[in-house]
């Protein structure tokens, strides 16, 4: 499950605006896509830099957009693989469309789309490139293998693997020019985890 891509469009449940500069919005897109690369999937918990390792991307290019650049509702989280990759091309919007209807991810790692609009991702973001679908196989096979072992270790290495991140951003220290949704932040999974109501694993 750690590969499946949403059944729905995402809904946003932040909604800060005013910054002058698009990565002070990292903080909000790191809660927002739940610590992992909108296009890949790939999570913070996977990479040695966690979330050094990822960045703030641009839906309508900067180039093309540029009224657009400090709205964050043309801003998503990506891994800085997938973002430098993707370079200036427009991908679809994961807030209107649900990937999961439009691209798999198969047992062997590869991604298998399932619709022009999954073929156009797949190939922007170069889902199939070999080392990202060796890391996909590699990681389905543990995961899978963990899920079967019924011990306490295999079961501390899986919310390793597919827990949150130690370093949850507060965002309620966060003072942006103005905010439309602040309830957002009291369902920030730092405030979550502040009330005991965080999960293991996701």
């Amino acid at each position: 499950m750690a590969f499946d891509y949403p059944q729905s469009p995402h809904h946003r449940r932040h909604a800060p605006a005013g910054y002058r500069n698009y990565q002070s919005y990292k903080p909000w897109l790191r809660d927002e896509f739940t610590f992992r690369c909108v296009y890949c999937l790939c999570r913070e918990r996977w990479f040695p830099d966690g979330d050094a390792a990822f960045g703030t991307d641009h839906l309508q290019p900067q180039a093309a957009a540029p009224d657009l650049q400090t709205q964050y509702d043309n801003l998503v989280y990506a891994c800085c693989q997938c973002n430098s990759i993707k370079g200036d091309s427009e991908v679809p919007n994961p807030c209107q469309h649900a990937f999961g209807k439009h691209v798999n991810i198969l047992n062997d790692g590869t991604a298998q789309p399932c619709s022009s609009m999954g073929t156009e991702l797949a190939e922007i973001c170069r889902l199939n490139r070999p080392r990202l679908v060796a890391f996909r196989r590699g990681m389905i096979e543990l995961l899978g293998l963990l899920g079967r072992r019924q011990s306490e270790q295999a079961r501390k290495l899986l919310q390793t693997y597919l827990g949150y991140p130690p370093s949850l951003p507060n965002l309620s220290e966060l003072r942006p020019p103005s905010n439309d949704n602040p309830e957002g932040v009291r369902r920030s999974y730092y405030a979550q985890r502040q009330r005991g109501e965080l999960p293991e694993t996701y």
